[in-house]
């Protein structure tokens, strides 16, 4: 059904597959430009993702039903209480499935580069799991809007020589930015940066 969906709104291409860990608990950390992301991400990975989603879209029984089948962790943003999903999260984890997360928080426009949370550097450094940099690239709307996902190499976070949560987040957030600036569609070695 999502296949369908998407070939109606988008032309996407894919590049960078080969680096999607095919099992294992993995952190899928993307940018954030629209509704459809959670969609798209899931759809080209072909792996269940487990994202977070704000509670109030649960609010009526139709996307109650959209969002429990797209594997959406409710979080209550505005009550403050948000343990409840950082459990389920974690524990999504630690049954070696997939976890996503948008970094920036929100969704941003062309352009608008904005802090990253720092909830993408703790759940990697709780369980371990490595950080798949995904850069979601809006590109010219025709027929159906062009869209590129640029996949780069899982991010291991024990390279750092910092748990400093804002510090990780950032440097995660800008490799992001960095798959999202390449123009080119060859494959490139992650390196870390320097801490």
């Amino acid at each position: 059904m999502a296949k369908w969906y998407l070939a109606l709104l988008f032309k996407l291409d894919i590049v960078g597959l080969e680096h999607v860990p095919e099992k294992g608990a993995v952190i899928v950390a993307a940018n954030h430009i629209s509704n459809h992301d959670p969609i798209v991400i899931g759809y080209a990975l072909e792996r269940p993702i487990h994202f977070l989603a704000k509670k109030e879209l649960f609010r009526f029984q139709w996307s109650a039903w959209l969002f429990h089948k797209l594997h959406a962790i409710p979080v209550d943003r505005q009550g403050g209480s948000v343990i409840r999903a950082v459990r389920r999260a974690l524990a999504v984890l630690e049954r070696a499935e997939v976890f996503g997360i948008f970094p920036e928080g929100t969704r941003c426009k062309e352009g608008e580069e904005v802090r990253p949370k720092k909830g993408v550097a703790f759940f990697s450094c709780k369980t371990g799991a490595p950080v798949l940099p995904v850069a979601i690239i809006r590109g010219k709307r025709r027929l159906r809007r062009h869209l590129t996902l640029r996949i780069g190499p899982p991010i291991d976070i024990s390279r750092f020589d910092t748990r400093d949560y804002q510090v990780l987040a950032e440097a995660i957030m800008k490799e992001i930015r960095q798959l999202k600036a390449e123009q080119g569609a060859g494959k490139r070695a992650w390196k870390p940066e320097p801490v």
